[in-house]
């Protein structure tokens, strides 16, 4: 018999954080060739280049913040871990991965086989922006053992167990792009992932100088619905996130730094605009990469802890 440990299922799936507009009209961008990113190739073949350097730059980001497997988008995770009640019956979980969007699941019991599915509301649970509280209700922590059933809800009955408690939850910020393209006007979002965004959430379509700021007013399996009409025509691939600017102008400096590094990255254009082969000798590299670092070094966790 194989045991599965239930986060492998769901960590490590991370996203571009920036389109490749985003970083080719960026001003961060503005003094690079992008079309020499692969010697002699079509456009095509350029842009697919690009986009690889973005995801890879996503990555470098996600590692600098939650380490190995956490990611800035949202995810849908499960974890487990051992608690005790307090002597409220609580149990406050501290999941490796912020801020918590939603809660899924919740169960806890003597063994990892015997766990009980609490019901979770808002009546028993409290999201913060790092932990998650969760109190037993009558019925709810009663623990059938070979030992007999034990009453667990905290210290208040003289009981210390540890429990084998296992959760699901949303955490990260929502982070998708438009399947299709929408028309001025339109109230309806066709999205690749509705993961992370919720009603009454304002979120940023990022488009360059068309760049808008919408409320969320249902969300659908592949549709986010908004408030209002939007103020501006949109492309297949615009960027629809709740991501705070500063990480995204991280991931441009991250992708502009591994361009550079590359030793062949195209052209820069000097102060008067005449090209200069960006060789291996060129080390402002690594400037846009410490760039990149400060601007993610608020959103750092360190084992689950900011």
């Amino acid at each position: 018999m194989t045991v599965i440990a239930p986060f492998v299922l769901s960590e490590g799936a991370g996203t571009p954080y920036v389109t490749l507009d985003e970083v080719k009209f960026s001003p961060t961008a503005s003094s690079l060739d992008f079309s020499n990113l692969i010697e002699g190739a079509s456009q095509a073949v350029q842009d697919r280049a690009l986009h690889d350097l973005i995801v890879r730059a996503s990555d470098m980001a996600d590692r600098h913040v939650y380490g190995a497997l956490g990611t800035l988008s949202a995810t849908l995770n499960t974890e487990n871990g051992r608690y005790r009640q307090n002597r409220y019956g609580q149990f406050i979980i501290h999941p490796s991965f912020w801020p918590i969007l939603e809660l899924r699941s919740f169960s806890a019991g003597m063994y990892p086989n015997n766990q009980n599915a609490y019901s979770i509301s808002s009546s028993n649970v409290s999201i913060e922006r790092h932990e998650f509280i969760i109190t037993a209700t009558a019925g709810l922590s009663n623990i059938t053992t070979t030992y007999g059933s034990l009453g667990i809800v905290g210290y208040s009955q003289g009981i210390d167990v540890q429990q084998f408690c296992q959760w699901t939850y949303v955490n990260g910020f929502g982070n998708t792009f438009l399947s299709s393209n929408v028309s001025i006007g339109a109230t309806s979002l066709p999205v690749q992932s509705v993961l992370g965004f919720y009603p009454g959430q304002t979120v940023t379509l990022w488009d360059g100088m068309n760049n808008e700021t919408v409320t969320i007013a249902s969300v659908g399996a592949s549709t986010i619905t908004l408030t209002a009409g939007l103020a501006h025509n949109h492309g297949t691939g615009c960027n629809l996130s709740a991501l705070p600017a500063s990480v995204k102008q991280a991931v441009i400096h991250l992708t502009v730094g591994l361009v550079k590094q590359r030793g062949q990255g195209g052209f820069v254009l000097n102060e008067i605009g005449e090209p200069t082969y960006a060789g291996q000798a060129t080390k402002s590299f690594e400037s846009d990469m410490a760039q990149g670092y400060d601007l993610l070094d608020g959103f750092r966790a360190v084992w689950g802890r900011s």
